[in-house]
């Protein structure tokens, strides 16, 4: 299983490409608003961080819309990225995003799937709660 994330700016974008995300396998995605270094450093403005330090640097100051996406398998992978570059462009251009992919080695709360286990193995699992009575 594999973390996908996708850090961009290009919030006008999310919308299509959480729309086209199920068609490649991904069955779910968790977005949040990102705000960089910059745009911290900017709005807790100290004496050791200026205006013009943040300037020289050309630190971005800009929020991100920040996609989670656990992925189950190496081929869905591959076609989340695909859609990935498709809908936002190529991650290698300035002001594109950032697209990064981590390795899960375990993973807790998800609902099971095709791709999770065979049915003999789910009728194996141990429910969560005693029955109540």
């Amino acid at each position: 299983m594999y973390l996908l994330v996708i850090i961009t700016r290009q919030e006008d974008k999310v919308y299509d490409f959480l729309k086209l995300l199920p068609s490649t396998g991904v069955r779910g995605a968790t977005v949040v608003e990102g705000r960089g270094m910059g745009k911290i450093l900017h709005d807790y403005e100290t004496s050791y961080t200026s205006i013009e330090q943040i300037l020289r640097a050309n630190i971005d100051l800009t929020e991100n819309a920040v996609i989670f996406s656990l992925v189950s398998s190496g081929e869905t992978l591959a076609k989340a990225r695909k859609l990935a570059h498709r809908v936002f462009g190529d991650f290698s251009l300035p002001n594109t995003g950032v697209l990064f992919v981590v390795p899960v080695a375990e993973v807790e709360g998800l609902a099971p799937d095709s791709n999770t286990g065979s049915p003999e193995q789910l009728s194996q699992v141990e429910p969560r709660h005693g029955k109540r009575g």
